[in-house]
């Protein structure tokens, strides 16, 4: 069981990781400047409001959740973390902020039912972990060049572990029947489209707004893209900030 240690992101503000004593580098406080300080998901007519019901797929350790509750601590989120360790994390930094609107599901999302499948958890980079670890060549040879081949596995090295897929109508139809859902927030490492092919056309027309990270391999970015406008969508899209170029990481925003 991998332990849970407490990381000081900014003053007064800890949070609990998944994450050994000796990592190389801290993956939270990039995650936390990424969502508190850049503001990345409010970008691009992106706006919430004290009543937004929030879908959150790839809550990680909640940094997201904890930033919402923050600045609309009326909202309401749904958070889907599906690897063990990183979902222990997450509600312990629920409890520890006293975050009352978020209900999560241990679950990941995808285009039909799966009782159990097989996730790669990366400890020592935990947000990069994910149902694709053949996706994460790319990443390990970016290691290798910048910091040398020792260092590979002691960041990128993997542990599988096991979890339920859903399909996100499924779980909407008991959290949220009827109504918008004002922002759906993907974080998935590879399972994007996946995740957008388990919503029933119903519950497209109630989505009003999509923040999206996509890795572009294999045409992704483009398919992700025809799919929201296909829906009605908008769409704006800029490079992840603060990620090299190699890993062709994007910021995808969709509204209405």
């Amino acid at each position: 069981m991998t332990d849970i240690r407490s990381v000081q992101v900014a003053d007064g503000f800890s949070v609990a990781v998944p994450q050994p004593e000796d990592a190389l580098f801290s993956e939270v406080q990039f995650i936390y400047n990424e969502i508190f300080v850049e503001r990345t998901y409010l970008k691009h007519g992106i706006r919430l409001s004290e009543s937004a019901q929030i879908v959150d797929v790839g809550a990680n350790v909640g940094m997201f959740c904890l930033f919402v509750e923050q600045e609309f601590p009326g909202a309401r989120i749904l958070a889907f973390e599906p690897i063990p360790a990183t979902h222990r994390a997450l509600l312990e930094n629920l409890e520890n902020h006293g975050a009352k609107g978020v209900e999560v599901v241990r679950a990941a999302l995808g285009r039909q039912p799966e009782a159990q499948v097989s996730f790669t958890f990366y400890p020592a980079l935990h947000g990069n972990s994910t149902r694709y670890p053949e996706q994460k060549k790319i990443n390990q040879e970016l290691i290798v060049e910048q910091i040398g081949p020792a260092a590979v596995e002691r960041i990128m090295g993997g542990v599988e572990v096991e979890a339920e897929v859903c399909r996100l109508s499924d779980v909407l139809r008991d959290w949220a029947p009827e109504g918008p859902i004002d922002l759906l927030k993907i974080d998935v490492e590879g399972a994007e489209l996946e995740v957008l092919e388990g919503l029933d056309p119903s519950d497209w027309r109630r989505v009003r707004q999509c923040v999206l990270e996509v890795q572009d391999l294999d045409g992704r970015l483009d398919a992700v893209l025809g799919l929201l406008d296909a829906h009605g969508f908008t769409t704006t899209t800029e490079r992840a900030p603060d990620i090299p170029d190699v890993l062709r990481q994007s910021m995808v925003y969709a509204t209405r």
